[in-house]
C-alpha cells in the first residue's frame, strides 16, 4: 500500500476527475469513481485528505504521469502507513 495526504480539496478533486475520465468512470461495471470524493474522503485532524491505495495504483499510466510532479511540487505528500492510520484514527475521535 501507498499513502498520501493533500491539503487542497480542489487539487484532490481535479486529480480524481482526471483519473475518472482517463479510466472511463462511471462505467457500466458499477464503478462510479476511482477514489473517494473529497466530500467523503478520510481526513486527518487538520482537515487534510488522506488516501490509501494499492501499490499498483501508482503504476497506472494516468497516475504515473502526474504523481511524480505532484510529489515534487509538494502538492501531494507521501506518508507512512503509521501516519495514515494515526490520521484516520485521530480524525474519528
Amino acid at each position: 500500500m501507498r499513502y498520501f495526504r493533500t491539503a487542497s480539496d480542489e487539487l484532490y478533486e481535479g486529480i480524481r476527475l482526471q483519473l475518472d475520465a482517463a479510466w472511463g468512470n462511471p462505467s457500466d461495471k458499477g464503478t462510479e469513481t476511482c477514489i473517494e470524493p473529497a466530500a467523503t474522503a478520510p481526513r486527518d485532524s487538520q482537515g487534510r485528505i488522506v488516501l490509501a491505495v494499492d501499490d499498483s495504483f501508482a503504476e497506472y499510466d494516468a497516475v504515473a504521469g502526474v504523481l511524480p510532479g505532484l510529489l515534487e511540487d509538494g502538492a501531494v505528500e507521501e506518508v507512512t502507513a503509521a501516519e495514515y492510520k494515526a490520521a484516520v484514527a485521530e480524525a474519528i475521535q
